[in-house]
């Protein structure tokens, strides 16, 4: 290390023993010595240490003139008053006379050490300022007013060069971030750096060329000196792209309308008081499409919500919303319910009035409307169920009203929806079996096999969830399961068995190759039996008259299920190769005090007799009505009093299941 002492005392001049001393023991520092006031001038900005006797011509000045350029300066003293002089010029080291060796060597040592120590603490300033210089975040280091270092990244975001044009440019360094809600600088007298301590995640504006860029700031608090390091983050993309993000989520991209989503989103959480509500649907869509094209379709979907803006654009409180394919959604808040209904009568009108031209196309549209000014249930759900009802009684628009609410009936469907997607992921569909007795032998010739659920060890009965599973696409999976399980459990069996389908599964264009894949994997072949309901689902009686013959050609029986009731046809029974009729429980049940139901039970075991049928009557519960059925000749009765469904067939052909 280069280091020059310069001594300027007489006394250790003379004294040529400790001044050779002196320079043997510092070899390696520069000593120089003097008394002259000329030549310490002459060395002054060279040196880094002065040791000057306090009693040489002018030491007080040169003293200073030394304290000004940086260089240390020791007093050479002999009494208390040479001590008060020098600590008027704010010089605090000294050394009395006599001058001893080992004092000297102490003092200059001190000094060494202190400027090594100076010397690396600058080292380190600039190691750190050059990594931070060269850091591509924008950072700068404040006491809360003025900036103290701003690396280069900081002064090129800011379009400056130098730390000197930051300071003045900004009397301080809040005066750099806009003043914005939802910034950190939101309030004009906020204590920032009292802010970032204890905040974790706040974002800064700063206005660049009229252009506001986003930063996420972070503080690292120095405790050496008291400041602050900052670090800004630009997050102005990452903002803009979620915005685009949002906008794409909650804007209808055809019509640039605020969609659905949006809708949702600000009944959830910006708790817009909406008092009315219409959904509107363009009737015959699907038919502008086909015949036009998706272009034009397009075309008209737009403008039908000009139409629609145009008209509420004068009411405030009401706005427009685009619902997917082609419906739109009105709000109003706090309007009178009487104007609401005016503005979506004039929608309606205007768009029926209204013939969009597309080129040399002339296009006509109507709409109809379900509208909400339910107070109890959900306005978006009730509205559809207007807009439902009104669609089915041919109307321009309806008024939701509590005779339209379902939502009980909704509410149950997705309960037991739930219920049955778990009992299919967990195999708990199981088959129950009822036995059909002979009415001749009074022993079980046949079971029926009914579908059941599991549903937290209760066993539910299909009252609950087949109609339900229709409505979730999941019924035919469930006869699928039901035909397994049976066949299964009858291919050891000698009985024969029967299995309820409906006209969906025969629809199902894969039902009949599982039926025969079935059919070859278990041995059931002459004892099935598919009992077919014949009600207003039956939409082609061609396909059901080829599902009959195909299914027969196997080695199945058919039985017709609930025949009697409402939609049962004695003509389609003539044209349909059948093994069985069963009648209707409605009808077997009341077959013993009511005349007309006797009448007709009696009409069906006659008309089955004449063309070869069995006939099997359901809902036998007691004596008088077996005995009945029996008398009229049914072939087969089957009901509680004999047996309840249960889990396993009886395998012993008791005569009497209801002696058990």
């Amino acid at each position: 290390m280069h280091f020059d002492v310069l001594i300027a005392d007489s006394e250790i001049i003379q004294n040529i023993q400790l001044k050779e001393k002196t320079i043997n023991e510092l070899s390696n520092i520069n000593l120089h010595f003097t008394s002259s006031e000329e030549e310490i001038l002459s060395k002054k900005f060279e040196l880094n240490l002065l040791i000057i006797d306090i009693n040489i011509k002018n030491s007080i000045k040169i003293a200073k003139e030394c304290l000004g350029s940086d260089i240390d300066v020791i007093f050479i003293i002999d009494n208390t008053q040479n001590l008060d002089l020098a600590y008027s010029i704010d010089v605090f080291d000294f050394i009395y006379k006599p001058l001893f060796f080992n004092k000297l060597i102490f003092k200059i040592d001190h000094y060494v050490k202190i400027r090594e120590k100076e010397k690396e603490l600058l080292k380190q300033k600039e190691v750190s300022s050059a990594i931070l210089n060269n850091i591509a975040t924008p950072i700068f280091l404040t006491d809360g007013e003025k900036f103290l270092f701003a690396n280069k990244n900081f002064l090129k975001v800011l379009k400056l060069r130098k730390l000197s044009e930051l300071n003045k440019k900004y009397k301080q360094v809040s005066d750099i971030f806009e003043k914005e809600e939802g910034y950190l600088f939101g309030e004009k007298n906020i204590d920032w750096l009292k802010y970032l301590k204890n905040e974790d995640d706040l974002k800064v504006l700063i206005k660049i060329e009229d252009k506001k860029h986003i930063y996420k700031i972070q503080s690292n608090y120095l405790k050496q000196n008291k400041n602050h390091l900052i670090f800004l983050d630009d997050i102005t993309h990452e903002i803009e792209y979620k915005q685009e993000l949002i906008n794409l989520l909650y804007t209808d991209n055809l019509t640039k309308k605020p969609n659905r989503a949006k809708l949702i989103d600000q009944l959830q959480h910006e708790k817009i008081n909406i008092n009315s509500l219409a959904i509107i649907d363009i009737n015959s869509f699907k038919e502008i499409n086909d015949f036009f094209g998706n272009k034009v379709g397009d075309w008209v979907l737009i403008q039908v919500a000009n139409i629609m803006e145009n008209i509420i654009k004068n009411h405030n409180g009401i706005k427009l919303y685009k619902f997917p394919s082609d419906t739109y959604c009105v709000i109003a808040e706090e309007v009178e319910k009487n104007d609401f209904l005016t503005v979506i009568k004039t929608i309606i009108t205007k768009i029926y009035k209204e013939v969009f031209t597309y080129e040399h196309y002339e296009i006509d549209t109507r709409v109809k409307a379900g509208i909400s000014f339910s107070t109890k249930n959900n306005k978006l759900i009730t509205a559809d169920l207007a807009l439902q009802a009104a669609k089915k009684d041919n109307k321009d628009y309806l008024v939701f009203y509590d005779k339209l609410d379902n939502l009980q009936e909704y509410e149950n469907n997705m309960k037991w929806t739930k219920k049955l997607k778990n009992a299919l992921n967990k195999d708990q569909i199981i088959v129950y079996y009822q036995p059909l007795i002979n009415n001749k032998t009074l022993k079980i010739d046949k079971y029926e096999c009914l579908v059941r659920m599991i549903d937290e060890d209760k066993v539910i009965s299909p009252f609950f969830f087949l109609e339900v599973s229709k409505k979730s696409n999941q019924y035919t999976k469930i006869t699928k399961i039901v035909i397994e399980k049976a066949f299964k459990k009858f291919d050891k069996l000698d009985y024969e068995f029967s299995i309820n389908i409906s006209y969906e599964d025969i629809e199902d264009p894969d039902f009949l190759s599982f039926v025969r894949k079935k059919m070859k994997k278990y041995n059931v072949k002459n004892k099935v039996v598919f009992e077919i309901l014949e009600d207003e689902s039956v939409k082609n009686y061609n396909i059901l008259i080829e599902f009959i013959d195909e299914i027969k050609s196997l080695g199945c029986k058919v039985a017709i299920d609930d025949f009697g009731s409402g939609y049962s046809n004695f003509e389609h029974i003539l044209k349909m190769n059948v093994d069985y009729l069963k009648i209707d429980a409605s009808i077997i049940k009341n077959v013993v005090i009511d005349k007309n139901s006797y009448k007709i039970t009696k009409t069906i075991i006659e008309f089955a007799k004449n063309l070869g049928l069995k006939t099997i009557a359901e809902y036998v519960e007691n004596e008088d009505i077996f005995n009945t059925v029996k008398d009229l000749g049914a072939d087969y009765s089957q009901g509680y009093y004999f047996s309840p469904p249960k889990e396993n067939p009886e395998i012993n052909n008791s005569t009497k299941a209801r002696d058990e």
